[in-house]
């Protein structure tokens, strides 16, 4: 998490939905500093009146995301190469995230954080707004404390020129395992299922 006690603000990170970049441009230009452990999500000593926000992104995209960032990197950094049957395989990974969401918590702390879902990380947290990963820049800039500074974010950790665009491993069958893992997602943040706009979800550079 990261907090601003000059300008009243928190923010409350997303696994794989811009947080890098966030933190950056937070703590060099925002006067924020750094609150609990990375991905900390205790807000319950944080002011009623701050303004608290995170971030989400399309299901269908942090999946992918998620897959190429620990199976196809040429590291094992979180054991899900040993742990997926097919980890090369897309449709895959996702069949096994969505098989082992019911067993989350015999998982070590880093392995839950990627594998649950954006629903489950934000729980009961009342933000007062939510930037989408798809305009992540216009979300920004719109935020009080940013608005008139003119604060561009960073593009830390693309993954554009490594791996295809998300919807070229996005089959029906992919994309069915991913509703599977994910579908609480697709409802609480209002994206679509629908499969023929999956080319689309790109539109902003992959963190």
């Amino acid at each position: 998490m990261v907090i601003s006690p000059k300008w009243q603000y928190a923010f409350v990170s997303t696994v794989k939905g811009g947080t890098n970049s966030l933190y950056e441009v937070l703590t060099s230009s925002y006067d924020g500093h750094r609150y609990g452990d990375f991905h900390c999500c205790d807000v319950s000593e944080i002011p009623s009146d701050w303004l608290l926000f995170t971030t989400c992104r399309n299901p269908y995209t942090r999946a992918v995301s998620i897959w190429w960032s620990t199976c196809m990197r040429g590291k094992d950094r979180y054991q899900f190469r040993q742990m997926c049957e097919n980890p090369d395989s897309f449709e895959a990974f996702a069949r096994w995230a969505a098989s082992v969401q019911p067993h989350l918590g015999d998982m070590s702390s880093s392995q839950q954080q990627l594998l649950m879902t954006q629903s489950a990380r934000h729980g009961d947290i009342n933000f007062s707004t939510i930037l989408r990963m798809e305009h992540l820049e216009r979300d920004f800039a719109q935020l009080p404390f940013v608005m008139g500074r003119g604060g561009k974010l960073p593009q830390l950790n693309p993954t554009v020129g490594q791996r295809d665009g998300a919807h070229t491993y996005l089959t029906e069958e992919a994309a069915l395992a991913v509703q599977k893992w994910m579908g609480v997602d697709f409802d609480r943040y209002g994206y679509s299922r629908e499969i023929a706009k999956i080319e689309t979800l790109e539109a902003s550079p992959q963190r």
